[in-house]
């Protein structure tokens, strides 16, 4: 397995990739205490623990199970994406992958299944979805 970050710019692009189909998207830190790695002085030090993805649809259907779909959808696909883990309301991607993936590949098939997931209107019912129109 391979540690992988992207770069300030990188979470910049796909926060704005994910804001287009309404999710939030960012890196998780973790404050914690590591004495041994801080010469034996207790240091306080941000541990990167992934990054994570959250619906934002008004819909309180949507809020709750999108995220539950999403990765349904994505641990059965061929090859599967069964390492993402449900976390409180949203998604944690993290930051080390099965060999065959890079955190690009996995938020670029993330977006697309996403892409692809039916939402609910005002009342519950699933969104008709608006044609095409040809170019």
């Amino acid at each position: 397995m391979r540690l992988e970050h992207l770069t300030s710019d990188e979470e910049d692009f796909w926060r704005g990739e994910f804001a287009q189909e309404n999710w939030i998207f960012g890196a998780l830190g973790l404050s914690v205490t590591l004495p041994e790695f801080a010469g034996g002085v207790p240091a306080l030090r941000t541990m990167h623990f992934g990054y994570y993805l959250q619906p934002l649809h008004l819909n309180a259907d949507d809020r709750e199970d999108l995220p539950r779909k999403l990765v349904f959808v994505l641990a059965r696909r061929k090859p599967p994406l069964d390492f993402l883990e449900l976390s409180g309301a949203g998604i944690r991607i993290p930051h080390c992958f099965p060999q065959g993936f890079t955190l690009g590949s996995v938020l670029r098939i993330t977006l697309q299944e996403m892409k692809k997931l039916p939402l609910k209107d005002d009342e519950g019912r699933v969104r008709e979805e608006e044609p095409e129109t040809p170019r």
